[in-house]
């Protein structure tokens, strides 16, 4: 357990290196944050919460800097920080501007997280009760089509189809009333099957190119009916000086591109606000990355989540506050829609 002073002294190094990246020393410490205490003091204090495994040195005759022991209890001891009216507005005027529409909601949300925090944000949606409420055509050129599909809770995909010169769009349009007829209200997760089982034996009378019309459309359906994965401000992270090692950076870009690997993250509702670090995170190796994340209910049984993804020196009270915020509120709108709907 730590005393007073110790606490005082391991937050302000945290909160030190979390401002600049750099080892903090016992001299510089006292003179920025004005503690009461002689730098040997300090210093023997440093040397305590090193050995007790909250601090570690970076080389022998460096500053400290917060292990990632030091940063677990750092969280653990967070205090509740409250937003500031302005960020609370902006996050009303994205609920209240797309409230019917849950896709254009989170990503517009997830957009916010990262300008907000300098960092990378990434949305993760479970559409489990989401039902399919339109398919749409519009011709390109070259053979080309864009197919938009529309779900009950205001999902959106739009999928290019590259058609052989074969196709006819009568055929086309024909495949799409079929689908229209016999899939509006089937929920996401059981329009594949019932591709194969209603709407291709009426394809196969109806329509002469049907086999590559069925599967362009099983193949978009396959992949909308799978957990969505949305980033907004990649690049963030990118200039965090954690990650000026090529290896490191390179490591990272592969995970982005990865969306298998962001489908581990938290989808409970229950869980909270949930913190990874290092080690714990979707990224394995990467022991200076954490994510913050937090999940919602979108319906009775599909739910999302929203989370920031940073290096472990993020600024994790002010992190936290608005990852639990904009969560929260995103999940009172979907709700209140759905009772709305009753």
């Amino acid at each position: 357990m730590l005393t007073a002073r110790q606490m005082l002294i391991f937050k302000c190094i945290v909160e030190e290196f979390i401002e600049n990246a750099e080892p903090v020393g016992s001299k510089a410490l006292m003179v920025k944050y004005q503690l009461p205490y002689s730098s040997a003091t300090i210093r023997n204090e440093m040397n305590f919460l090193e050995n007790y495994g909250y601090l570690e040195k970076t080389h022998i005759s460096s500053g400290r800097v917060p292990s990632k022991e030091g940063y677990r209890f750092y969280v653990h001891n967070l205090g509740k920080v409250d937003l500031d009216e302005g960020t609370k507005n902006q996050v009303a005027t994205i609920i209240n501007k797309h409230r019917r529409n849950l896709n254009e909601m989170v990503h517009e949300s997830c957009n916010m997280l990262s300008e907000l925090t300098h960092l990378t944000s990434v949305a993760l949606g479970n559409a489990s009760d989401d039902m399919l409420q339109r398919i749409s055509v519009v011709p390109l050129d070259d053979g080309r089509v864009t197919a938009i599909i529309i779900t009950s809770q205001g999902h959106v995909e739009n999928k290019v189809f590259q058609f052989s010169s074969d196709v006819e769009m009568e055929d086309l349009l024909s495949c799409v009333n079929v689908m229209n007829e016999l899939l509006i209200g089937t929920p996401i997760s059981e329009v594949a099957f019932r591709l194969e089982r209603d709407v291709r034996p009426i394809l196969t009378t109806q329509v002469k190119q049907h086999e590559e019309l069925f599967n362009a459309f099983l193949e978009a359906f396959v992949k909308f009916a799978s957990n969505s994965v949305y980033f907004s401000g990649k690049e963030n992270i990118l200039y965090q000086p954690e990650f000026n090692d090529v290896d490191k950076l390179r490591r990272l870009v592969s995970a982005f591109e990865n969306s298998k690997v962001w489908k581990t993250l938290p989808l409970s509702s229950e869980d909270g606000i949930q913190i990874n670090i290092g080690n714990e995170t979707p990224l394995g190796k990467m022991n200076d990355v954490s994510v913050i994340s937090a999940s919602f209910k979108t319906g009775e049984t599909s739910k999302g989540s929203i989370s920031v993804i940073g290096p472990t020196r993020m600024p994790y009270e002010k992190v936290v506050a608005l990852v639990e915020y904009i969560s929260e509120n995103i999940e009172k709108a979907c709700l209140e829609d759905k009772q709305d709907e009753k």
